[in-house]
């Protein structure tokens, strides 16, 4: 397979651009973002401080800014904080202060998603009662205003000490907003009177299609729509596809009819991103599966076509309040039913902080960013020509490069799209023409459902590189020696071509050329890497760094599952039920917990085993957990229950089993058989918190 890619280099420009109103490190010109007045990505992941419990504020921090995070991205909803008027709430998890004070502590900057409308899955899209009975909303109405500006002052009276524009860094004002851009600019006016200072002021570029300079727009794209209607596989709509085009035609679907952008009107504003989905939040009817290439998938092929701010939206799952009802319903005349509690949306962090897959995947796609190229932002991205625009043509090869002018950069592979299988490609041959250079790359095969990026034409050391057969993650220079840290690139043999003399590359050892070395790690052992302090670990688990000591939390093979009594009981009377969705028979189920079970233990994993639709666990009559059925099993961490099982250590869990018909008939992506309550035990490990 020959593919030609002809690049034509945009100008950069300086930009008119009013995105900022103080004087910071922060900038950007047309393509690309700077700090200190050098190029630098952000990669910013959503974390909600309200949905967390404080005492995990800071290690879920850590333990983002070691899967490379450097930008952390958080909703303030108006109903957590405001929800009776002039009563404001911002005590335990919705101390937005505190967490703030946490951010600025670990150098880990902040954007404040401050709505007043945010969406996020929360009841009436996080507006106080009396805000969604306003018969005019979201609009320049003077009695909107003048609550909107009335909660906005009391969160500024909070927040005022980090808008140093080091700590909160951007502010996004409404989202998915389908009015006119002059509302969203009277909101910045608004918000400027009260004293909010930030380096960005931003907008999702969602449904409107147009950018303002005003605003800087963020982009976004899922692996998944679980706000379709329908109840059946969503057809490939190039959702892992590397392309040019920035915006998607699905995001936000449920709540407005999407305006897709003409192609090129985002071409002169840096490539930016709020929500790249590396998970998805499961709906009542809708239960896609996210996989580890799922949950990599988008994000490498947003950063394949050259997104420079990378927002991912959920990075770490959480958990809503439980003191009342806030998830979004249909009862509140909303199109999607979610969870009363369970917010995890299948994240790279789990709700419970552990690092999943898709966690440890990208991580290494980040650490390139910061420890190999840190001027990646700078070069820009081309493409070949699509032989057709069908998403169900896999017959080639969507692919990109990065690169600068000189014709240094990188090749982005994908053959992976959920619900498509590709073929195996073989012999491709990509010839690379920028400006009178014309680069030929190696001749590979490339494996179906694989995604990789090399370098080619680059100069590391004293060393000329025709290419390197390998996925860059880090580089390390010390004693005039640079050490080279690659992740084997899937399906295919490492080998460079250095100085003209072709190189085969041995794994899990150096490769000495000339003064650099460089290591190539098994694709799956790379999954274990960590870059922390400039060093390099191999560690299995979630990871962080906090204060120079490196933490470790592993699933040991110590299982306390005998000394858990689970059985089903009789039925119990309690709230919620309508919330189980489903008009089949419920179960009960009793667990009883040792008193002292997390005395001397970090924390507790339960896996069952479930074959329902839906379940709910209860202490005495709260409920604390609840969990959609996604993929037969259902796991839940003792830790952040600490508080209920010290009360009453026998907990109460509740199913509800899917049927053919009515409420309960969903779509599962992993089949659940009908009419089926089963829930088992199937181990309790103990997790260790070890330092390395």
């Amino acid at each position: 397979m020959k593919i030609d890619i002809n690049a034509k280099p945009k100008e950069v420009k300086k930009g008119n651009f009013n995105y900022s109103n103080i004087q910071s490190e922060y900038g950007c010109n047309t393509l690309y973002f700077t700090k200190n007045g050098k190029p630098y990505t952000i990669v910013a992941g959503e974390l909600h401080f309200s949905r967390l419990p404080k005492e995990r504020w800071r290690e879920t921090l850590l333990k983002m800014q070691d899967c490379g995070l450097n930008t952390v991205s958080t909703y303030v909803f108006w109903n957590y904080h405001e929800e009776i008027k002039g009563q404001f709430d911002f005590k335990g998890n919705k101390d937005i202060s505190a967490f703030l004070q946490i951010c600025k502590d670990i150098d880990m900057p902040c954007i404040l998603r401050i709505g007043p409308w945010c969406h996020g899955e929360v009841i009436r899209g996080g507006f106080p009662k009396r805000i969604n009975l306003l018969a005019k909303k979201r609009c320049d109405n003077e009695k909107y205003l003048n609550e909107v500006k009335e909660f906005w002052q009391g969160l500024y009276k909070e927040v005022a000490p980090f808008l140093d524009g080091k700590t909160v860094i951007g502010l996004q004002l409404e989202n998915e907003y389908t009015g006119p851009t002059s509302h969203i600019k009277t909101l910045r006016k608004i918000a400027e009177e009260i004293g909010f200072k930030v380096p960005f002021f931003t907008m999702t570029a969602w449904p409107s299609g147009v950018p303002y300079d005003d605003f800087l727009p963020m982009m976004g794209g899922y692996p998944d729509a679980p706000w379709n209607r329908g109840k059946s596989a969503l057809k490939p709509n190039n959702r892992f596809a590397i392309t040019p085009a920035k915006t998607e035609d699905e995001i936000g679907g449920d709540l407005f009819k999407s305006n897709k952008s003409e192609e090129g009107v985002y071409d002169y504003v840096p490539y930016a991103s709020c929500e790249t989905g590396p998970g998805n939040q499961v709906t009542q009817h809708r239960r896609p599966y996210i996989s580890e290439k799922d949950g990599y998938g988008v994000g490498f092929a947003k950063f394949a076509s050259g997104l420079n701010l990378l927002g991912y939206y959920m990075f770490c799952g959480g958990s809503n309040p439980n003191d009342r009802l806030m998830q979004e319903n249909r009862l509140t005349f909303y199109p999607n039913n979610y969870p009363i509690v369970d917010y995890d949306f299948q994240a790279p962090l789990s709700r419970y902080g552990e690092c999943r897959a898709h966690g440890d995947r990208l991580r290494l796609m980040h650490l390139f960013i910061r420890e190999f190229d840190n001027e990646i932002c700078t070069k820009q991205a081309y493409f070949p020509k699509w032989k057709s625009g069908n998403p169900n043509d896999i017959s080639f090869l969507k692919c990109s490069v990065r690169a600068d002018e000189n014709g240094c950069g990188y090749f982005f592979s994908s053959t992976y799209e959920k619900g498509l299988k590709y073929n195996d490609f073989k012999d491709v041959n990509v010839t690379f023409n920028i400006g009178d250079k014309s680069v030929k790359l190696p001749s590979i095969d490339i494996k179906a459902g694989s995604m990789f990026f090399y370098p080619f034409n680059i100069k590391i050391g004293s060393v000329n590189f025709d290419y390197i057969l390998a996925q860059p993650i880090a580089k390390i220079q010390k004693d005039g020696k640079v050490s080279c840290y690659f992740a084997e690139c899937e399906g295919i043999e490492p080998k460079c071509v250095a100085n003209g003399r072709e190189i085969l590359l041995s794994f899990d050892k150096e490769n000495i050329i000339d003064d650099v070395s460089i290591i190539v790690i098994p694709f799956e052992k790379a999954k274990n890497f960590h870059f922390i302090n400039g060093e390099p670990y191999f560690l299995d688990g979630t990871v962080y760094c906090d204060n120079g000591t490196v933490y470790q939390e592993q699933i040991s093979a110590i299982d306390l599952k005998d000394e858990i009594e689970f059985s089903k009981t009789q039925k119990r009377k309690l709230p919620y039920n309508y919330f189980l969705y489903s008009t089949g028979k419920r179960e009960y189920y009793k667990l009883v917990l040792p008193k002292d079970i997390l005395k001397d233990n970090f924390d507790i994993r339960l896996e069952f085993d479930f074959l329902g639709l839906n379940l709910q666990v209860f202490s005495a009559d709260t409920i604390i957990n609840d969990y959609f059925n996604i993929d037969k099993k259902f796991v839940m961490y003792l830790r952040d229950y600490k508080k209920y099982i010290d009360k009453d250590n026998t907990l109460i869990i509740r199913t509800s089993p899917k049927t053919k018909f009515g409420i309960s008939n969903v779509y599962n992506e992993i089949d659940i058989p009908l009419d089926s309550n089963y829930l088992s035990l199937k181990s309790a490990k103990v997790v260790r918190l070890n330092t390395v």
